[in-house]
Formats: C-alpha cells, sequence, structure tokens
C-alpha cells in the first residue's frame, strides 16, 4: 500500500462476504452452500487491464479491496469471496496495515471461475 491513509468518502462500495460451508442434503450428499457473514463497505482498486489493437478494453480479473479491520476477516480472509457489482472474487492474501485506531485490511482478490 503506497499510503497508510485511507479516507472514510473512499470506502463506498458495498460488497457481501461469504464462506462456503459443507451441508448435508435430503439424498445425505455432501454439497456446499454459501453463508453471508454481512455487508462492508470497502475501496475498491482495480488492478490492470489495457487495450488490444483495435482499441477495445481488456480487463483483468483481478481486485484490491482495502476495508476497515476484522479480526475474524484477517485471520480466515483467504477461506472466504466477496460479491460485488462485478461478480464473485476469491479473497487470495490478507495484508493488516495502518496502527492502533485506523487499522485496515487490503484483500487482494481474482474473479472465482476464471
Amino acid at each position: 500500500m503506497a499510503g497508510n491513509t485511507v479516507f472514510a468518502g473512499e470506502m463506498n462500495t458495498l460488497v457481501e462476504l461469504f464462506k462456503d460451508t459443507i451441508t448435508k442434503n435430503a439424498s445425505s450428499e455432501n454439497e456446499k452452500t454459501p453463508v453471508s457473514l454481512g455487508q462492508k463497505f470497502v475501496k475498491r482498486i482495480d488492478i490492470g487491464g489495457g487495450e488490444d489493437l483495435e482499441g477495445r478494453l481488456i480487463s483483468l480479473s483481478v481486485a484490491k479491496y482495502i476495508m476497515r479491520y476484522d479480526r475474524d476477516v484477517l485471520a480466515n480472509g483467504t477461506k472466504y469471496y466477496i460479491t460485488d457489482q462485478d461478480g464473485d472474487f476469491q479473497i487470495n492474501s490478507v495484508n493488516l496495515f495502518g496502527s492502533q485506531r485506523n487499522k485496515f485490511i487490503e484483500l487482494k482478490c481474482s474473479k472465482r471461475g476464471e
């Protein structure tokens, strides 16, 4: 993270955190079921992208999210995924930055299923 300052107005993207749990269906088979961990306001930073020879935009399925400190997300974040307006993003790494009262978590994510 270049600067350690994140202002409240920058955290303007509403996302929902999910984790998959194993449940048994009617025929006693295991299946993954998403469980919501709640909605949070985050700062989204799109990473990469470019243009092809004809000028069309090529987007990379990678994003970085900055959120306020959450002990559970810091400990188990790589088991969770984020849903926002562009789809589902798997959390690949979780980094803590800031100090004392201004703690934030940086989540590096990639699009699920790609």
